[in-house]
């Protein structure tokens, strides 16, 4: 299976901080135009998120949950399918195993789905969502749309891209590497 790991917030969708109002959700600019470029080459979406905002007590179980449905349903009105939300909703603070850069949530899915990391990539704005899919042989590409230059690139970071539009361009230059 080829799969695509997707970062939520500032990957996906704008991101206003603890983001708890379905209303207040707005996916980013060339967003739909990359995962429909990425499906009609038979990538699957998965998006693997940090949300410490429920530990946090500024967003609730059903808060994340709307959130997360609605991204599905906008993106569901385009032909694009999110197969599963993984969320780990803990603060660095609490030493658990699914908060990236930690690989708890890749762990999960690549037990979850019959899935080789060398078929997928993971697309994320911060290099911890990367570093989480690096022991499984996950190749990264890091999102810099207006953002200074990481402190550090993770050792799995194949390409920086603009926005998702870029990143599927380059996966689909590359595809077959």
């Amino acid at each position: 299976m080829r799969a695509i790991l997707l970062d939520r917030d500032d990957t996906i969708n704008e991101d206003p901080g603890y983001l708890a109002d379905a209303t207040q959700v707005r996916l980013l600019p060339r967003v739909v135009e990359g995962l429909s470029l990425l499906r009609s080459h038979g990538y699957r979406f998965f998006v693997m998120s940090n949300q410490s905002g429920v530990a946090r007590g500024l967003i609730s179980g059903p808060e994340l949950q709307a959130v997360n449905d609605r991204i599905s349903e906008l993106l569901l009105a385009q032909g694009i399918v999110i197969e599963r939300f993984y969320v780990c909703p803990h603060r660095d603070e609490d030493g658990c195993d699914c908060r990236k850069p930690k690989p708890g949530l890749f762990r999960q899915f690549f037990q979850d789905w019959n899935a080789s990391g060398s078929q997928c990539f993971a697309i994320g704005d911060k290099p911890r969502d990367l570093e989480a899919a690096r022991p499984f042989g996950v190749r990264g590409i890091l999102l810099q749309a207006g953002k200074e230059a990481p402190v550090y690139f993770p050792k799995n970071l194949v390409y920086r891209a603009v926005d998702l539009l870029d990143a599927a361009d380059y996966i689909i230059r590359t595809e077959g590497d």
